[in-house]
């Protein structure tokens, strides 16, 4: 999955969301001190955090069930990496 920041419009956009083994996020037309992210999250360093929740609303395969499923299960992995928050309301993405 790749979550698109475009700054100069200020849209946000999850390409590639049927690819559950990669999450990262891509910046257009901006960097990351000046990303704005929203509800979705912030940007941490070289990493963003991102709302999990908003995460799922922002894929449009978010209303099939083995999509979920499959979601459901790169959280998890995720968590067992460490790259959840304390809370595991957010997931660490790479920015690219």
């Amino acid at each position: 999955m790749i979550v698109v920041v475009d700054g100069a419009c200020g849209h946000i956009a999850l390409a590639d969301a049927g690819n559950l083994t990669a999450l990262s996020v891509e910046l257009r037309h901006c960097d990351a001190t000046n990303a704005q992210l929203g509800d979705l999250g912030r940007i941490d360093g070289e990493h963003a955090w991102l709302d999990i929740a908003q995460l799922r609303a922002l894929s449009p395969l978010a209303g099939d069930a083995e999509w979920n499923s499959g979601f459901d299960a790169t959280m998890a992995y995720a968590g067992s990496k460490g790259w959840l928050n304390e809370a595991g309301t957010q997931v660490r993405a790479h920015l690219g």
